[in-house]
């Protein structure tokens, strides 16, 4: 706290008793520090304490008795126990017994010591003791002044200082806290009723500051002790080491005055007892000084609280120095003494007003503190005076500071709130335009709208003031306004600021996109912005992709059709199937790679002007239909279709859809009934025929899941009848809106049958790519089959080159004419279709096909290869085929 200055009191000051306190100076009288304090004495060494023992006195008279005993175990009394020699009575009473009463210490031993505690502090002046014996031959004076935590010497006494204290200097002292060896009051002489007297202050020695703090320290005292070191002997003790010579040798004292009092520094002239110390103890120094002029404490060491307006000072003389009280105006009742302040007023006032109230602060508690302002029409000790600033902590500079006085030279206005730079208004709780997120944190308040000028409404900078969210376009998010819409991607000044990511439902993953680039997430071998090409050599599958051809159906007559060039194809595979009136063809179907509904398209040719009037379709399962399974609901009549085919088509679908299992295999049963008009036929109706061309398995839209943009595509492609031109074989031009979206429909397929590779014959095909709907490779002349592996009808010999045409043979005579058979041949081939029967039953006679091995030469053998390719009758090549150097023939 405050810095304790000592005034100096010259030596020839002497305190003024006459005029109190008031008037100056005063202190309290000096006494002996032992009376009252019989408790706080002790002794390391009593005789008599646990029985009675005898001593001697050393003495010349021949009648005097010279041996006593020593019984200390009850209190002294002057009648019935006057041997008692305990410690306390060396405490003087002024009573007459005062020479019949004593300390003596226990016979023989000469390391003692008499030792005074004290509880509180106190300046010691001298002491004084008076003994019954010998005085020590060596003793020394100690005190401490920390209640016994550490101890100093005070002086040494020894007739022989060198022999006793070695090493410790021997007088005169020329400073008071010179600690020296002195040996006369160590003497063998007087042998009872010497003294020795010890000074604390040493008189001869001149004291300038009585005051100053060595002074002081070398007074105050809370423990005193004297240390007897050694006894004085007449030298028989070490010849006789009996007893009896011992008894003769101790430490006795008659008197022991600690002279002192309760040091005041001129601030008391009285001392009052510490509590618990009694108080009607006549003579006894108390510890507590009864302060005047403004002071406190056990010493009035220091100013009274609320007085610390000017440095704590001794009184001297008639200046009282007393301390002055602090002013607070009104606010407070604590202050502290501040030497740097005092100083810096030109030594008028150094106190400094503590916990001031009223929402005040300063040295006077003269200004309103943080968070306040001052009131200018009140006074300053007005309790009032101080009003709280209603400012946003959040957006005011300093937490929330305001200006805490009106200064019209400073700018400052009482009250008014100090903004932070981002932000605005009375109490600084609105971020500025184009700013927002209020926060402590910020030194500027607000942060800066971080808007993207190319998703925001009008492109402002503006944003919500609160969370900072700008004002994005209809198709823009994010708190910036920097993101498009889920589904959505290029970011750009366009009105609606981006656009669709439009993924392909069945090429990509999801309709989601990246924002920068647009592209989808494309499933395994798709590719492209939108997912809708598929990498190189691979294709996918379209709806219609699994195919049965008829001309290998079960119970099926194949007839090979005839390719024009420069006309599409109106068939796939090798041909059509010849199914008469009451015929039946079974397709094995094993490969279904999906459980779900599937339609069937039929592709056919006619033959005949009318529709064919009843063709039965049956799916015929393995066994039973589990229930758990995807087609458990399916009935025995779901399996048993209907249809007829019209004469003016080429296909038809029949409904309802069949649903197939993956893992299963079916046989799909054909069963041609009736043709409609069977006798109007010239042979009726064993004359009726149909050209079978295939069976294809087609996705049932309604199987395939959707979300809804596929839904809507669906929607458009069923709307447009885009699907119709996908059924027949050969397919009209296309417009461009049902190309996407059978693009996109086929693609749905993706999740059943993912892209495939292309696996293009590398003999039959021009390159190894294909065609990515669909798969179809790009054939060599006269190869055929998707993967162009194959010859097409009416070639052979496939080859790197592709396949050889059949040549066209000029002869002058033919030479089918040569043969009887051939002609025959010949002439019903050219009566087609009704020929057909007759020449089957012709050619299939033994007769026949002996005639034909043993007649024809290796040149007509060539020829009528080339004629069973060319007359279009697949019988004929079935004739032919059965002699073995034919086949071989064939074969190379």
């Amino acid at each position: 706290q405050g810095i304790l200055q000592i005034i100096p009191l010259p030596l020839h000051v002497e305190p003024d008793h006459s005029h109190g306190c008031a008037q100056g100076s005063c202190y309290p009288a000096t006494g002996d520090l032992l009376v009252g304090r019989e408790k706080n004495l002790k002794a390391s060494s009593t005789c008599g304490m646990r029985r009675k023992e005898p001593y001697c006195i050393v003495s010349h008279l021949q009648d005097e008795k010279k041996c006593f005993d020593c019984d200390s175990r009850r209190p002294y009394d002057p009648v019935y126990n006057t041997i008692n020699h305990r410690v306390e009575n060396v405490i003087t009473t002024f009573k007459p017994h005062r020479k019949k009463s004593w300390w003596q210490s226990e016979n023989g031993k000469s390391d003692v010591f008499v030792q005074l505690d004290l509880e509180a502090e106190f300046h010691f002046t001298h002491l004084i003791m008076t003994f019954k014996t010998f005085r020590p031959a060596a003793m020394l004076i100690e005190r401490s002044a920390d209640f016994g935590r550490t101890w100093q010497i005070y002086r040494y006494f020894s007739h022989d200082c060198t022999a006793a204290f070695p090493g410790v200097p021997q007088g005169p002292s020329r400073n008071i806290n010179d600690v020296l060896c002195e040996s006369r009051y160590s003497d063998i002489e007087p042998s009872t009723g010497g003294e020795v007297i010890y000074r604390v202050l040493d008189p001869s020695i001149r004291i300038e500051d009585p005051y100053s703090p060595s002074i002081q320290n070398q007074l105050k005292i809370t423990n005193l002790r004297v240390n007897f070191t050694k006894l004085h002997t007449l030298g028989d003790n070490l010849l006789d080491p009996r007893d009896e010579i011992k008894e003769k040798y101790y430490y006795a004292m008659y008197e022991l005055v600690v002279r002192g009092n309760c040091f005041c520094y001129g601030h008391a002239s009285e001392c009052a007892p510490i509590v618990g110390i009694r108080d009607d103890i006549e003579g006894m120094v108390h510890g507590r000084c009864v302060c005047n002029h403004n002071t406190k404490g056990l010493n009035c060491e220091r100013c009274d609280d609320f007085h610390n307006d000017l440095p704590w000072r001794p009184a001297e003389g008639r200046s009282t120095n007393a301390c002055k009280k602090c002013n607070c105006n009104g606010h407070s009742s604590q202050c502290h003494f501040d030497m740097a302040v005092y100083l810096a007023t030109g030594n008028l006032s150094g106190g400094v007003c503590d916990d001031c109230q009223h929402n005040t602060m300063g040295r006077n508690c003269e200004t309103c503190k943080l968070f306040y302002y001052k009131d200018p029409v009140k006074d300053t000790r007005d309790p009032q005076v101080c009003i709280a600033c209603d400012c946003d902590p959040d957006g005011s500079q300093n937490g929330g500071m305001c200006d805490s006085h009106t200064e019209p030279s400073l700018g400052l206005v009482g009250g008014q709130c100090r903004c932070k730079a981002n932000v605005e208004g009375p109490r600084c709780d609105k971020c500025k335009t184009g700013f927002f997120g209020l926060s402590p944190h910020n030194p500027q308040g607000c942060q800066p709208c971080q808007c993207d000028h190319r998703g925001t409404v009008s492109g402002s900078s503006q944003c919500d003031p609160v969370s900072g969210d700008c004002f994005c376009k209809r198709l823009v998010t994010g708190r910036s306004c920097d993101q498009c819409l889920p589904e959505h991607w290029a970011l750009s000044h366009d009105l609606n600021g981006c656009r669709g990511c439009e993924c392909d439902v069945g090429g990509a993953l999801d309709n989601h996109c990246s924002m920068q680039s647009g592209q989808c997430r494309c499933r395994s071998h798709m590719t492209g912005r939108q997912c809708t090409q598929v990498e190189s050599r691979y294709f996918f599958m379209a709806l219609d992709h699994f195919l049965y051809e008829a001309e290998s159906a079960k119970m099926g007559q194949v007839s090979p059709p005839e390719h024009q060039p420069g006309r599409p194809a109106t068939w796939t595979g090798s041909g059509f199937a010849r199914v008469p009136e009451g015929g039946t063809l079974e397709f094995l179907i094993a490969d279904i790679p999906y459980s779900m509904e599937y339609e069937l398209l039929i592709r056919y040719e006619t033959q005949m002007p009318r529709d064919w009037e009843d063709v039965q379709i049956t799916v015929i399962r393995p066994g039973p239909i589990p229930t758990s399974s995807p087609c458990g609901n399916t009935i025995p009549d779901d399996d048993r279709l209907t249809v007829s085919l019209p004469a003016a088509a080429r296909f038809v679908v029949p409904a309802p859809a069949v649903c197939l299992e993956r893992g299963v295999t079916y046989t799909l049963r054909f069963e041609f009934k009736r043709y409609q008009d069977a006798n109007s036929i010239l042979h009726g109706a064993a004359e009726a025929l149909l050209l079978m061309d295939s069976v294809r398995g087609v996705y049932f839209s309604t199987s395939l899941k959707c979300d809804t943009a596929s839904s809507s595509r669906k929607q458009a492609y069923e709307r447009y009848r885009c699907r119709e031109g996908a059924k027949s074989v050969t397919r009209p031009m296309m417009t461009d809106t049902c190309a996407k979206l059978i693009l996109s429909i086929d693609l749905m397929s993706f999740l059943l049958c993912p892209p495939t590779a292309c696996n293009c014959d590398p003999q039959g095909s021009v390159s190894s790519m294909c065609d990515v709907r669909g798969g179809q490779c790009a054939c060599k002349p006269n190869v055929i089959g998707r993967r162009c592996d194959q010859c097409a009808p009416g070639t052979y010999g496939f080859g790197p080159s592709g396949c050889i045409g059949v040549p066209m043979v000029t002869m002058v005579t033919p030479f089918w004419a040569k043969h009887p058979v051939l002609s025959v041949a010949r002439a019903l081939v050219l009566k087609a279709p009704t020929a057909d029967a007759t020449l089957l039953r012709l050619v299939t006679r033994t007769t026949v096909t002996d005639k034909l091995s043993a007649t024809v030469t290796r040149a007509t053998r060539v020829r009528l290869k080339y004629l069973c390719i060319c007359v279009h009758v697949y019988d004929l090549l079935l004739c032919c085929s059965s002699h073995q150097y034919f086949l071989r023939y064939v074969a190379s």
